[in-house]
């Protein structure tokens, strides 16, 4: 036997031995045999023996149906005395030898048999004894009275708490809130529309609402409500989870609509599936491909009408393969229950994964535990999770068919009570498991029948082993998945956690460290001071804390069109925000524009009526004018262009109209003004467009020369031309019939 199986062993026969010398009550195991004890003083051996009914054995494997006991013999009340207490004052017994025991008087001439004798009293607290039929009050030790603790009646021990709150308190190294932090929280919750969260987890036989209000980067409690199955309310009786969840939809304000608020929600009877796989670097279109494969590879559904959204890890130091964790859903479940929220005009915004859920509660809980290897126990009603997490990373995760009502079923039993037989039905069962879960005293009853807690340990010892048993065995593969890692702490999270004692017996069964999986470590949630809390409902709330954390958002098994208007919300407040800044100045604009758009109207219709007072001849007039100032504006248009081409057409028709019909013209050339002249480029203020116009006068020389000279005159009567430059080409002979000339004209109005 090893070392410390052999401790073990000798320390549980010593603590039965003080108990049954405490109480008067023989062991099986600490003197089995009937032989007398070493401690035992010559009193106890002078005396005759008292005949004590012994326990029957019951198997640890097989725990029978109906159980026969005697009660033991009722002791008379003493302090009280816990098993750590015991265990403390039995190290300082090993450490060193006692000394020779002072025998003390008692308080009456007459000693009880009951009185402990030897080593052992030295173990007890001091007891002041009374004849039979009076209360021995017990007296608290001088040198530390205030370990000793305080006691309460039946009533007052059901309200203590059966969970330690010291299991739920801030880390020590987490900062006092900033104001300036928060004002960029309040900001980001207003353009994301998270103000208000309401988070709803349904199981198979409750449904839990968690309501907060937003203050920074904190959330307020409001409530903590749980609402079990069957619901009774007024003259009615509601069974089935949906109907449930409608009728609590339906006592929410109907104003939450139009308010900022984020509904969340995780249901047991959505079916999920979570997988991790490891992925080689391919990007795009393989990736999104290999995602879907391996989402839909041996699904316990059917893969026809599914979700998938996946998360990708950064890969650990030295891999390329990173880490994807896949989340699958069944469509035709979700959009139910998304319409269940539409219809009353509420909208549903995550649908996720436990094992995603819990490894990011411990990823932004726990930033100081990211190295090594832990798991995260999720006890629901009919299943427990499993979700190893190494190096912050989700490595592996495993559903065991074990959970809550096994725990019940197994005290679901028929025990006799001195010669009354009690049947502890299923309600009973549930009731006794959330107040005394797995009892470390076993020396006590149950108030109502007297049941032994020691039988209620005994019930629930098969399925505790199978349920460790089934963890040492997701331990035991991981380790040969993974190579040399080992499973150093363990975290149980779930409604199961509420169990009082449950997360201390793990510990001893699996050998590890193990505690309770805590939300309200980093300080994001406080709780209102209208709220009494119950700190034996945080672990039935860790997934609605959850469902609040921003990064739980991280897998949404929604439909892609339902995520939509939540992705792009922002964007929509955005414009939102603008409008309602540029909306009035628009207002404004149009206001005035419309105003100048009537004074413009009315000075064109004013234009018009003296326009059509004008005549043919000055209609004309002033749409040569509008041409020729076209004309004179033009500048670096291109040759094709279209005003470029209508100027110079319009040009060529008032030239046209003013040619007498004994002048012939053979050229018309346009010459912009941006062309290089005499190898420098015009300024833009000396520009001016010019045109060469080329032709022959058909007459005499006498005559010709008049001719040309007149219409040059005319030409310059158009008030059109800058300047007029005639350049003749030869002189021509008295019997010549042609005067050939060039004129060089400028464009522009004078």
């Amino acid at each position: 036997m090893p070392a410390d199986e052999k401790d073990s062993a000798a320390t549980n026969r010593l603590l039965d031995l003080l108990r049954s010398q405490q109480t008067g009550k023989s062991t099986t195991e600490g003197n089995a045999s009937g032989t007398l004890d070493a401690n035992s003083s010559d009193d106890q051996v002078d005396s005759p023996p008292v005949k004590t009914e012994q326990p029957p054995a019951i198997s640890t494997s097989i725990v029978p149906d109906t159980i026969i006991d005697e009660p033991p013999p009722q002791p008379e009340k003493s302090a009280p005395v816990s098993s750590d207490e015991i265990r403390a004052k039995l190290g300082n017994l090993v450490s060193k030898q006692p000394e020779k025991p002072v025998e003390e008087a008692p308080a009456t001439s007459e000693v009880t048999s009951d009185v402990p004798q030897g080593n052992a009293a030295k173990l007890v607290e001091p007891e002041s004894f009374e004849e039979p039929g009076q209360e021995s009050i017990p007296e608290p030790l001088e040198e530390d009275v205030s370990d000793i603790p305080p006691e309460f009646d039946d009533e007052a021990e059901a309200s203590v708490a059966l969970i330690n709150p010291d299991h739920f308190e801030l880390h020590q190294d987490v900062k006092p809130p900033n104001k300036m932090v928060d004002l960029l929280y309040e900001f980001s919750n207003w353009a994301f529309g998270i103000r208000k969260k309401i988070t709803i987890q349904c199981t198979t036989n409750s449904i839990r609402v968690l309501k907060m209000v937003s203050a920074g980067a904190r959330n307020v409690i409001e409530s903590m409500e749980e609402y079990p199955l069957p619901f009774e309310f007024e003259d009615k009786k509601i069974t089935h989870r949906d109907d449930l969840l409608a009728h609590i939809l339906d006592t929410f304000d109907p104003k939450l609509w139009k308010k900022d608020t984020m509904f969340r929600m995780y249901s047991s009877h959505i079916e999920t599936h979570t997988k991790v796989f490891k992925a080689p670097p391919v990007k795009g279109k393989e990736i999104n491909e290999l995602i879907t494969w391996t989402a839909k590879k041996n699904l316990p559904f059917s893969s026809e009408n599914v979700n998938i959204d996946h998360k990708i890890l950064d890969a650990e130091k030295g891999e390329l393969k990173k880490n994807i964790i896949i989340g699958v859903g069944n469509n035709e479940t979700i959009t139910y229950l998304s319409d269940l929220f539409k219809k009353r005009k509420f909208e549903l915004q995550n649908v996720t994964t436990i094992p995603f859920l819990d490894w990011q509660i411990f990823q932004h809980c726990y930033p100081d535990r990211l190295r090594g290897c832990i798991a995260i126990v999720h006890m629901n009603s009919n299943e427990t999770t499993i979700t190893m997490v190494k190096s912050g990373r989700m490595e592996f995760n495993r559903e065991m068919a074990v959970g809550i009502k096994d725990y019940q079923k197994a005290l679901v039993q028929r025990v006799m009570v001195g010669n009354d037989a009690v049947n502890i039905t299923e309600d009973m069962a549930i009731d006794y498991l959330m107040r005394y879960g797995n009892p470390l005293n076993k020396d006590d009853e149950i108030p109502e029948n007297g049941i032994s807690l020691y039988k209620i340990s005994i019930f629930l010892r098969p399925v505790i082993e199978r349920m460790t048993n089934e963890i040492n065995r997701s331990l035991d593969y991981f380790r040969k998945q993974v190579a040399d890692v080992e499973c150093q702490e363990i975290y149980l999270t779930g409604p199961g956690a509420a169990i009082p004692n449950l997360v201390e017996t793990f510990a001893t069964q699996l050998e590890r460290t193990t505690e309770h999986l805590n939300p309200l470590r980093q300080g994001d949630f406080e709780f209102s001071d209208d709220l009494q809390l119950d700190y034996q409902l945080i672990p039935k709330f860790v997934t609605n804390f959850g469902l609040a954390l921003k990064e739980s958002a991280g897998i949404n098994l929604l439909p892609p069109q339902r995520k939509q208007h939540f992705q792009f919300k922002v964007f929509n407040k955005l414009a939102m925000f603008l409008s309602v800044i540029l909306l009035p100045i628009y207002l404004l604009l149009g206001y005035l524009s419309s105003m100048e758009k009537g004074v413009m109207e009315e000075s064109v219709a004013n234009m018009n009526k003296q326009w059509m007072r004008l005549s043919e001849q000055s209609q004309e007039y002033f749409v040569m004018m509008d041409d020729l100032g076209y004309l004179s504006d033009y500048w670096g248009y291109l040759a094709n262009d279209r005003i470029n081409s209508e100027n110079q057409i319009k040009l060529l028709r008032l030239i046209s109209s003013e040619i007498p019909d004994n002048i012939k013209v053979t050229s018309l050339i346009f010459r912009p003004g941006s062309s290089k002249d005499d190898g420098s480029v015009i300024k833009q203020e000396a520009h001016v467009d010019r045109v060469a116009l080329s032709g022959f006068v058909h007459a005499h020389a006498g005559i010709a020369d008049i001719q040309l000279t007149n219409f040059i005159m005319r030409l310059e009567s158009l008030n059109m031309f800058t300047s007029i430059n005639r350049e003749v080409q030869g002189n021509p002979s008295s019997d010549d019939t042609r005067l050939i000339f060039t004129l060089e004209m400028g464009v522009g109005v004078r």
